[in-house]
């Protein structure tokens, strides 16, 4: 099915608090520069969002007063939220669903399985309501492994939740720059130091002690149709060859790659066929390309062998979980450390494709 847009996934935010009751008629929306901070994007995309729901009848933007709510939603509105809702989750079930694959088990072993744990969660619920008792947030780049863990979190961490949001790596650090949430995720490389993570994050947390806990090493590279049919090997065949391109949206951690690749071979944005298709996370590429949309796109090899695609190795990168240093003695956050760095956490990384667990575990911090 089709993934929803950024824009689409604000505006169902904004319906959802409507709906909750978080917003009521009359009250003022974030500006249009604070929202794109929040979410990590263009100010273009929040616009398009806040258009959207006036169209709808939802907000009222008027120049020199802001956006404010203008009512409550429909019935017919209501019944558009349920759908957008239901799609969200069933894209999220799909990620699941593929990484399971890509793991080797079959549908019927993961049909099995989803059964099982439905029943032992449901008993968990109604014998311990109070069984979490911190949920942690975490806003930051895609990554399908720390996907796969967020989904165990409470069974690895007993008594810890993880609530998470992908939002690209630059918006992650900044989300946790502004305390809107306990961790972050990033792959940012830059090309002066021809390092990751730590010159951004000196950057963004200027005179803060923060720690960066590597996830692991990824392997990154041109994700192609099966048997890589116009024998593409690198981004120049891909500009030479005029192939439909799917990018990844500014502010990701692979997009500031890819970028940085362009100016370091001297090509232009306007060369890439496709250079403003955008697409959210690397399982976004992977089904564009799966599904003929696109014919190209940077991503993790892990996806590409989840969805059967071809895949050209470019460069392994740095995966960094990052948070703040008076954090690291506390739970869950030391927990999250001794993991990565005993076996337990080593071997669970080992069964995804793609990954290298060699440095996971590793700290190193930004001051």
């Amino acid at each position: 099915m089709e993934e929803l847009h950024l824009y689409l996934q604000i505006a169902e935010s904004i319906r959802r608090d409507i709906l909750g009751g978080k917003l009521n008629p009359g009250d003022k929306l974030p500006s249009v520069r604070a929202l794109s901070q929040q979410w990590g994007c263009t100010q273009g995309t929040v616009q398009r969002a806040y258009h959207e729901l006036s169209q709808q009848g939802i907000l009222d933007s008027r120049a020199g007063k802001g956006t404010i709510v203008r009512g409550n939603l429909s019935q017919a509105q209501r019944n558009k939220d349920t759908v957008i809702r239901r799609a969200t989750l069933v894209n999220r079930s799909e990620e699941f669903l593929l990484e399971a694959l890509s793991m080797g088990y079959n549908l019927e072993e993961i049909q099995n399985s989803i059964n099982i744990a439905m029943d032992r969660w449901k008993l968990a619920d109604i014998q311990d309501q109070n069984y979490i008792k911190k949920t942690i947030k975490f806003i930051g780049s895609h990554d399908p492994l720390f996907n796969s863990i967020s989904t165990r979190f409470s069974e690895i961490f007993p008594g810890f939740g993880l609530k998470v949001r992908f939002s690209g790596s630059l918006g992650g650090l900044k989300a946790l720059k502004q305390h809107q949430s306990d961790i972050s995720g990033c792959h940012l490389w830059d090309s002066e130091s021809n390092s990751y993570n730590v010159e951004d994050v000196k950057k963004i947390f200027s005179g803060e002690k923060m720690v960066l806990l590597t996830l692991a090493h990824r392997r990154l590279g041109l994700i192609l149709p099966p048997d890589n049919p116009q024998k593409i090997s690198s981004i120049a065949d891909v500009i030479q060859n005029r192939v439909r391109f799917g990018n990844r949206q500014p502010g990701a951690g692979t997009r500031v790659w890819f970028d940085m690749m362009l100016i370091k071979k001297g090509i232009s944005p306007d060369q890439v066929n496709g250079y403003d298709q955008e697409y959210f996370t690397h399982s976004e590429i992977g089904r564009a390309i799966a599904d003929g949309s696109v014919g190209a796109g940077v991503g993790l090899e892990s996806v590409a062998v989840a969805y059967g695609l071809d895949f050209v190795f470019l460069t392994l990168e740095r995966y960094d979980l990052v948070f703040y240093h008076d954090q690291i003695k506390e739970e869950p956050f030391n927990l999250l450390i001794q993991w990565f760095q005993h076996a337990e956490g080593k071997k669970f990384i080992k069964q995804f494709p793609g990954y290298d667990n060699t440095e996971t575990g590793k700290i190193q911090f930004s001051m």
